[in-house]
């Protein structure tokens, strides 16, 4: 294992207090409940609190450098331009990934920005944005496997790992009923699984695999295509939050016709390269 991968599979199991991206209060501005609006009290705290899983390179994840912890990455950049946008400060918290919408619904963060699929049954807690960007899944293996895991059908007794309450968990449980799944909280203790042998192979988003792989002698992309559904991201906010949504489609349209999410997306993927094994 290559130690930058390493130091970043450990700092973020840490879950290191980080003084520019810490919540202060615990509290959020949204989920208005007394009719006022969700976006005004936002703008009137001078802050948008934002809810992520900062294990899921490019999207979000921890950049250590000169002793400081950030957390980075394209959805990050994403929520700073709304964050411009509506003239306030940026604040970000890394939670486990299955508790982003109870901590949205309760009023802790103003949204949720983590390459979260808009599913339906996390539209009965939560509202979504339109979709901003989309990709399919990939299987990562170990370079050893390869030779035995050519299909999916190589995988129906396997040991599976994923992260708990993501649309790659439930299309495991869904297709292999007989194989052992590995729900984790986080997506590196899936990758920390695969190379310390307790499981033989990682369902995830493909960018995301290739900078897992990337970053870690001995593992590689199965020879295959997954058969499931495309990873299709979108930004949750709190139900009645409706002129914080109309502002958030508004802007990502902005952004989608202007090529900036894009731009964002190839920035954050160079950024990663530059800083691969720090």
């Amino acid at each position: 294992m290559k130690k930058g991968f390493m130091r970043m599979v450990l700092g973020t199991m840490s879950l290191l207090a980080l003084a520019a991206c810490g919540n202060t209060n615990g509290i959020g501005n949204s989920a208005a409940t007394d009719g006022s609006s969700a976006l005004q009290e936002i703008k009137d705290s001078g802050k948008l609190v934002v809810g992520t899983c900062a294990d899921y390179p490019p999207y979000e994840w921890h950049l250590v450098q000169d002793g400081e912890d950030n957390i980075i990455g394209f959805d990050i950049a994403i929520a700073q331009t709304i964050a411009d946008e509506l003239g306030v400060e940026l604040e970000v918290i890394d939670m486990d990934f299955d508790g982003l919408i109870p901590a949205l619904s309760a009023g802790e963060i103003d949204m949720v920005i983590a390459g979260m699929n808009p599913t339906q049954e996390r539209k009965e807690s939560v509202d979504f944005t339109d979709i901003y960007y989309t990709q399919k899944d990939a299987l990562v293996i170990k370079s050893e496997d390869a030779k035995e895991i050519r299909s999916e059908d190589d995988l129906k007794k396997a040991r599976l790992a994923t992260q708990t309450t993501t649309i790659q968990e439930t299309y495991l449980l869904e297709n292999f009923p007989d194989a052992e799944i590995q729900s984790v909280p986080k997506w590196n203790t899936a990758i920390l699984n695969l190379v310390t042998g307790k499981a033989d192979a990682v369902l995830m988003v493909e960018t995301v695999a290739k900078r897992y792989v990337e970053e870690n002698e001995g593992l590689e992309l199965a020879d295959f295509d997954v058969a499931s559904t495309p990873n299709e991201s979108a930004i949750a906010v709190a139900k009645g939050s409706d002129d914080f949504l109309k502002m958030l489609n508004d802007l990502l349209d902005e952004m989608e016709d202007s090529g900036k999410i894009e731009e964002l997306m190839r920035t954050n993927i160079e950024i990663m390269d530059e800083n691969a094994g720090v």
